[in-house]
Parts: C-alpha cells; sequence; structure tokens
C-alpha cells in the first residue's frame, strides 16, 4: 500500500531527490516520511503540502495510516503499521508453544 504523499509524488512523476530538493531535506528523509517511518515536523508537513499545491494535506503527511486503506486481517500475521509495513520481523511466537502441553 501507499501512503498518500508517495502516491502525491508517484503521480506527478516526480522522484525523491527532485522533491527533496524543492523543500530542502534529504532525500533519506523524505523517503522514511513516505514510507510512514518517520514523522514530519508541522513546518516540513506544510512545505510538502504546498510542494503539491495542496493535493496532500497536512494531515495526511503526518498521520499517513489514517489515510491507507485497511488491509484485511489474517490470522498470525503481524500488525500493520503505516500503510502496510510490517511490524516487525515477523510473527511473535505465542506463549505455550516449545513443546509443552
Amino acid at each position: 500500500m501507499t501512503t498518500p504523499l508517495r502516491r502525491a509524488r508517484e503521480q506527478r512523476k516526480l522522484t525523491i531527490q527532485q522533491v527533496a530538493v524543492s523543500v530542502d531535506i534529504d532525500p533519506g528523509n523524505l523517503s522514511r516520511i513516505e514510507r510512514g517511518i518517520q514523522v514530519p515536523s508541522k513546518a516540513l508537513a506544510e512545505k510538502l503540502s504546498q510542494a503539491y499545491g495542496g493535493a496532500v494535506s497536512e494531515t495526511e503527511i503526518i498521520y499517513p495510516e489514517r489515510f491507507c486503506p485497511s488491509p484485511s486481517p489474517s490470522l498470525g500475521s503481524a500488525p500493520a503499521t503505516a500503510c502496510g509495513a510490517s511490524g516487525g520481523e515477523g510473527p511473535s511466537t505465542e506463549a505455550g508453544e516449545g513443546g509443552y502441553a
């Protein structure tokens, strides 16, 4: 799944580098913001929203998980975070496993 910020960039056929230069931030930081790993400051969210002509709101940039479609719940999978990113290295071990009946 894609965050609203990434969707706006891809619809305009822009690279992360181009957008990062236009708002004066490191491309790595922008990549992490697009993936929902890093939360931007309010000032940066405003700059990004303005860079896209308001097509993506500051709220969508700061809280991308609120604007991503919810995946169908499946048993045994790790909880989804920011638009489909895995919540960890994999499912945790359930209590009671390990050979005890």
